[in-house]
């Protein structure tokens, strides 16, 4: 595929398509380190993934990254700098540098998708931003690019109304319907002690007119370490939609806002950064498998000694 420029001849974007080979180990060796061979609990290595891009009314556009750690059991952890890098330099400090496992089945797979976002200015249109990784021996880049029009995405509504949920630190404070998401003022924290991150959230779908689908659902939440030294330990990380509409009678009337909270504590001091996806996928409209819907916040935190 002419997009991806990836510096080995295997696309990651095929990652979670790939069977585990049994006869992996009469493999010649040169062969045994793609995809095809089979994963290892750990020693593998995280591939960078271009997912989509978003032509913004300003004339700006939205280029949106995932990616797709290969190990089977360990997460992985890769600081900004020369193995974990966004060219041009100015989107440096925007991608993950946690990459937890993930076995998502189906055509998913491994991937995580729309973990980041990064925005192209009007007057730098056609900029490629290239991410790359390099881990367990390999450096893969993937650039994202606004050309090809299999991979553009809508910021409209989609089949049945859905839009991608919002997301605000205060009732009226600025809004995340993306995934380049906004950020929250930081916050400042010890060792071991407990810090709640909360944040509102509203489904802001528009289905009237959609026969036998409901005005508003239930969201989901998902919190994830995006950046830091060492894996925080985070109260009720995911939440479905379908529990949450149980836990209200199985229907919702009203797309109020409503306000989502955990509670985080960190086990060593640095600089991190937690994750908050809001994603709609009980909508009939809405699936992770269509990168659709859900946006991003996101979290600075400094953990003191």
């Amino acid at each position: 595929m002419s997009l991806l420029n990836i510096s080995k001849r295997v696309s990651p974007l095929l990652m979670g398509l790939f069977i585990a080979a049994p006869l992996h180990a009469q493999l010649p060796e040169r062969f045994q380190e793609y995809p095809l061979a089979t994963r290892s609990t750990d020693g593998e290595f995280v591939a960078p993934m271009f997912n989509g891009w978003v032509t913004n009314e300003d004339g700006s556009t939205t280029l949106i990254f995932g990616f797709a750690n290969r190990n089977r059991t360990t997460d992985m952890d890769i600081p900004v700098g020369p193995n974990n890098k966004l060219e041009p330099a100015q989107f440096q400090g925007a991608q993950a540098t946690h990459f937890p496992v993930y076995n998502r089945g189906g055509f998913v797979g491994i991937q995580e998708r729309g973990a980041f976002g990064v925005t192209v200015p009007a007057d730098m249109a056609g900029t490629e931003v290239v991410w790359t990784l390099t881990s367990g021996g390999n450096t893969w880049s993937v650039p994202g690019r606004a050309t090809s029009a299999a991979y553009e995405l809508s910021a409209g509504e989609s089949a049945s109304g859905s839009l991608r949920p919002a997301i605000r630190f205060s009732e009226d404070g600025e809004e995340s319907v993306d995934s380049v998401g906004i950020y929250a003022e930081r916050k400042t924290v010890s060792v071991g002690e407990s810090l709640t991150l909360s944040a509102m959230i509203q489904d802001r779908g528009n289905r009237d007119g959609y026969e036998g689908v409901d005005p508003y659902y239930a969201l989901g939440t998902y919190w994830v370490m995006h950046q830091g030294p060492a894996k925080p330990e985070i109260e009720t990380p995911e939440i479905r939609g379908r529990t949450r509409a149980k836990e209200i009678d199985g229907s919702l009337t009203t797309n109020d806002w409503s306000e989502v909270s955990t509670q985080v504590s960190f086990p060593e001091p640095g600089d991190y950064i937690i994750r908050l996806r809001v994603d709609n996928f009980e909508a009939p409209d809405s699936q992770f498998d269509n990168v659709c819907c859900w946006s991003n916040a996101y979290f600075p935190v400094t953990v003191n000694p």
